[in-house]
């Protein structure tokens, strides 16, 4: 009997044709998997120049396929390796259900701070090391050991304290006054100055070919406690620090007190200009808000600017000569007066008043007080129209409430140039001058810098035997 013939079902086929692409996607995505190179992402917080005999590393982890697995750090130097102790904040939210194959995996996360420096790690020497950090996740990568990424940073290291020596016997200075102090610093310091309470003052060569014998032109802000110690403060480019402490005398000042009664027709007449030209500022609803809100926000954005602008300094003294007087001009406001606002009766403000205001004849010309570089001429918050000039090593003068400008950014200027005319724009109750002296930011007085006796005394004669 002959055995029937059966054709095979087209079915069966299709199963193993099915089961082997199945098969072969699953390597697929297990090959993905083993090798995929998803890793961590390190960034470290603040750059890191150098190790110290205190220094501080601080760096964030985060991962937003995976959860984070390790986080390392390591010093190594020569053939030792040092592990570093990591404080550390981590964020692993748990990942959705498995058959909610559509959601994201919320990012995972980490906060770490370590201490490397010499007191830490007393076996360091110095010369160079490697700072190792390592991180890793759960992923399938690197054969199921999961994703890494790490950082290698080349760094000097250096802890053996600097040295400063003081080379000015005494110092005598008013409050709101300034002077100048001269003092060696060891080879390899970066940064140095004066540090007088939250005011930190920059340091000079005295020439080029003295890097290590210091200038420092500083003041005792007219805010700070005539108290407050005052003392050089010296650092390397792996933070290192040494502080010297020297004799200064403060005479401690009292400034004036005033009071300024607000009319409705000078707000209307200032307000609106000011506003127009800071549209950042809110309108508060009423002209006697807007003005409070300009005497006292915009005045604090203008001397944070005015700080950030002293950065833009020239390495040396520009000038040569005391600075020049606004001709002809009667002082209508001294430097610090604390002034009290009225309107109506009723107490609306209180402000201090950083600068001189200086009347003469209506847009009267406005010389250059010193040579120096402009570094604006432009409309500038409650000062109105003003200029900035630069005569170097911090030293900067401020001209505002100008009709008109003479001059313009970059432009070098010398003693006594006009740069423009007197007028009333911003904060202004008439046509006048106002002018302030700054130091490294710090508004200072005037009255010391239009002396030409306490410019020998102070700075020129001290300076001699190096020019």
């Amino acid at each position: 009997m002959k055995t029937p013939y059966h054709k095979p079902r087209a079915s069966s086929g299709k199963g193993w044709v099915l089961l082997l692409l199945a098969f072969i996607t699953g390597l697929v995505i297990l090959g993905w998997k083993v090798f995929s190179r998803e890793a961590p992402v390190i960034k470290v917080s603040e750059p890191v120049k150098g190790i110290g005999s205190q220094t501080t590393i601080g760096f964030t982890v985060h991962d937003s396929e995976h959860a984070l697995r390790t986080v390392a750090a390591n010093i190594r130097q020569e053939n030792r390796s040092f592990s570093v102790p990591l404080v550390s904040e981590i964020h692993n939210p748990p990942s959705p259900p498995w058959w909610k194959f559509w959601a994201r995996r919320p990012t995972s996360s980490g906060v770490f701070k370590g201490q490397i420096g010499h007191q830490h790690i007393p076996g360091l020497k110095e010369g160079r090391a490697s700072l190792e950090i390592v991180a890793t996740n759960d992923s399938w990568g690197r054969f199921f050991r999961g994703g890494k990424n790490e950082i290698n940073l080349d760094l000097p290291v250096l802890f053996h304290p600097l040295t400063v020596e003081i080379l000015t016997r005494q110092i005598y200075v008013n409050q709101g006054g300034c002077d100048l102090l001269l003092f060696k610093v060891s080879p390899g310091t970066s940064e140095s100055g004066v540090q007088v309470g939250k005011y930190f003052f920059r340091s000079w060569p005295v020439k080029k070919s003295l890097q290590e014998t210091r200038m420092c032109l500083f003041a005792i802000p007219y805010d700070v406690d005539p108290k407050t110690p005052t003392r050089v403060v010296a650092r390397d480019v792996v933070g290192n620090e040494t502080t010297s402490g020297f004799t200064c005398q403060i005479t401690p000042q009292k400034f004036r007190k005033g009071t300024i009664k607000l009319s409705d027709d000078f707000m209307n007449r200032v307000v609106p200009a000011i506003l127009s030209h800071t549209p950042e500022l809110q309108d508060e609803g009423s002209v006697l808000k807007n003005y409070v809100m300009l005497n006292r926000r915009l005045r604090v954005i203008d001397s944070q600017l005015l700080d950030a602008y002293s950065q833009k300094t020239a390495p040396q003294f520009l000038w040569t000569q005391a600075f020049l007087r606004f001709p002809h001009s009667k002082v209508e406001a001294q430097f610090a007066d604390f002034r009290t606002y009225h309107y109506d009766g009723q107490e609306v403000d209180q402000e201090t008043h950083l600068g001189y205001d200086l009347a003469a004849t209506a847009h009267s010309p406005v010389p250059a007080t010193n040579d120096g570089v402009v570094i604006f001429a432009r409309f500038f918050g409650i000062y109105g129209n003003a200029i900035l000039i630069d005569h170097g090593c911090g030293l900067q003068t401020l001209y505002g409430h100008l009709s008109s400008f003479a001059v313009k950014p970059g432009d070098r200027v010398t003693r006594g140039q006009t740069i423009g005319h007197s007028g009333e724009t911003g904060l202004a109750g008439g046509d006048h001058l106002h002018f302030s002296v700054l130091l490294d930011g710090a508004f200072v007085d005037p009255l010391e810098w239009w002396d030409p006796h306490w410019i020998h005394d102070r700075i020129t004669e001290k300076l001699a035997p190096y020019r």
